[in-house]
């Protein structure tokens, strides 16, 4: 039995079936991270783009294919996280593009829908880096497109796909000297072709197509008759609350809930904390969580009749009660220090995330729409958030201009010269030139052993970066910091700020403190809480 077109309703299910592999996997993608820094969240972020996307397809699912996959389109776009979530959104709205006004689609409808879908993920990367998921797209549709002009067969035509994608996924270290270095293929890459995987499965399940009569080679099958995956969980329930009370204890709770499963993600302040946990007891998880305050917004779902429908329940941004003025302002961050910092030097609304927790399009868009001024001018303060950000410029209702700082430090530079009322152009290219100048460095430890910049790094090394290339590691905070500002301190340097960490002592961060006031005796150094997660100190010079 061949499959010789599908609907609009069986894009949905292959989009979903895709989904739930790539979720089954997206563990594996996120260890393949090149940085052995706790932000590797390739997997996570194309997981949640995609349920976004799957989430709005099955609005539309009885409609003509078209449409769906345009809603697939715009989903997958308002959901995007990370850089590699926003290239899948630009896939997609190429796919649409192609497919925009049919009912149904057959073999070479489907390749040329994929080949717009590279297309326009490479037209949307300023300098589009061969060895990354660009590489593996491209060369998936050429393949699909090759089968498709001698097989009207989809599942042969995107098994053809997958297989010259693991071939092409193999190659990458050769061509990103990156990733041979570090010893993996792109993350990206590999999270595409579990997407793949899943829906050639999902579709074979829908339609009743043994793929065991297809090369075995051409695809990865799972034991299980089922199709898209193996649905045996060692986690079966998808517990998320928030906890609200005085005082809370975010590394405590950490230490209490991770027995309790897996997937777990707790972040917030003194005041707030959000919990999501894969578990088997959910009734355990929010008896925890009790133990620190009150519980809303709780949300248990069973993964195996609705992993389709979970999305993070990222808190909304909040009103913007200031008031009218001509330019306003959104940043990213988290950590509440940091926070108070950002809205004290006249930032509207912050966007929670950052470091292992990249806000969506949709995230950063609504934010951008609730500030009352005439203009916004969007921080992402990650290089992760960046391509996400210069979405907003196009769907927002109002003027967004994104100053592409790479981290906190540049904002706070770059707010240095923010004027509500003043000229747009004028602010934002003194705000430009203000964040250009500063320099900045960062302390963290390494989730996994690498190596990298002919460093040999162990998991559990403190490593230090200065501006995002990892130039150091050692075994302890003190010695990291120091070795650092030996490297960009100059004789021009007039000031050494820190902001530090929610995992830091009061007692170490004012000795280090006093330490660098001894070495530094020219230059004044500030000392701020920024409380964010991982990050042991932020440090900019001036």
């Amino acid at each position: 039995m061949s499959l010789t077109y599908i609907t609009g309703s069986d894009l949905v299910r292959s989009v979903k079936s895709g989904c739930i592999n790539l979720e089954h996997n997206r563990d594996s993608v996120d260890l393949l991270n090149v940085f052995p820094v706790p932000d590797g969240d390739t997997g996570t972020n194309m997981y949640l783009t995609l349920l976004s996307a799957v989430k709005e397809g099955e609005k539309v699912q009885d409609k003509p294919l078209g449409k769906v996959a345009r809603a697939i389109s715009m989903g997958s776009l308002m959901g995007a996280r990370g850089n590699s979530g926003v290239i899948l959104s630009q896939i997609f709205r190429g796919m649409a593009r192609v497919l925009e006004g049919k009912n149904e689609a057959n073999a070479i409808d489907i390749a040329m829908a994929l080949m717009a879908g590279s297309d326009t993920a490479y037209e949307a990367v300023m300098k589009p880096v061969e060895g990354t998921i660009l590489t593996v797209v491209r060369e998936v549709a050429k393949a699909c497109e090759e089968e498709a002009r001698k097989n009207g067969d989809i599942v042969a035509v995107l098994l053809a796909g997958i297989k010259a994608g693991h071939i092409t996924l193999d190659k990458t270290p050769m061509m990103l000297p990156i990733l041979k270095e570090a010893g993996v293929v792109d993350a990206g890459g590999k999270g595409l072709l579990f997407f793949l995987e899943g829906t050639v499965q999902g579709l074979a399940l829908e339609k009743d197509i043994e793929l065991s009569s297809y090369e075995p080679d051409r695809v990865d099958q799972t034991s299980d008759r089922t199709g898209m995956v193996s649905l045996e969980l060692e986690f079966q329930y998808c517990t998320e609350v928030l906890v609200r009370g005085p005082g809370l204890d975010v590394a405590d709770m950490r230490d209490h809930l991770a027995p309790l499963g897996d997937s777990m993600l707790v972040v917030g302040d003194e005041e707030i904390v959000k919990v999501h946990i894969h578990s088997n007891h959910p009734g355990k998880v929010l008896e925890t969580c009790l133990q620190w305050g009150q519980l809303t917004d709780i949300k248990i779902n069973n993964m195996l009749e609705e992993a389709h429908e979970r999305l993070l329940n990222m808190e909304s941004p909040g009103d913007a009660t200031n008031n009218h003025k001509k330019i306003g302002l959104v940043a990213v961050a988290v950590g509440a220090g940091l926070v108070t910092i950002l809205k004290s030097l006249g930032v509207d609304i912050v966007v929670e995330g950052g470091q292992t927790m990249n806000p969506s399009t949709q995230d950063l868009l609504e934010a951008c729409n609730q500030v009352n001024a005439d203009a916004v001018i969007l921080l992402p303060n990650n290089g992760n958030i960046v391509m996400a950000a210069e979405q907003v410029v196009q769907l927002a209702d109002k003027q967004v201009v994104v100053i592409p700082t790479r981290s906190i430090m540049q904002a706070i530079a770059a707010l240095m010269s923010y004027q509500p009322e003043g000229q747009l152009h004028e602010v934002v290219q003194n705000m430009t030139e203000q964040y250009g100048e500063v320099k900045y460095a960062e302390v963290t430890h390494a989730v996994r052993d690498s190596t990298m910049n002919g460093l040999h790094i162990k998991e559990g090394d403190i490593i230090g970066l200065i501006e995002d290339k990892i130039e150091l590691a050692t075994d302890s905070i003190t010695e990291t910091v120091k070795q650092l500002l030996k490297k960009i301190v100059n004789e021009d340097t007039s000031l050494i700020t820190l902001y530090y960490g929610e995992e830091m002592e009061v007692s170490q961060v004012e000795a280090m403190k006093a330490e660098l006031e001894e070495i530094y005796a020219e230059c004044e150094v500030e000392l701020y809480w920024g409380g964010q997660p991982h990050y042991n100190y932020f440090i900019s010079i001036e």
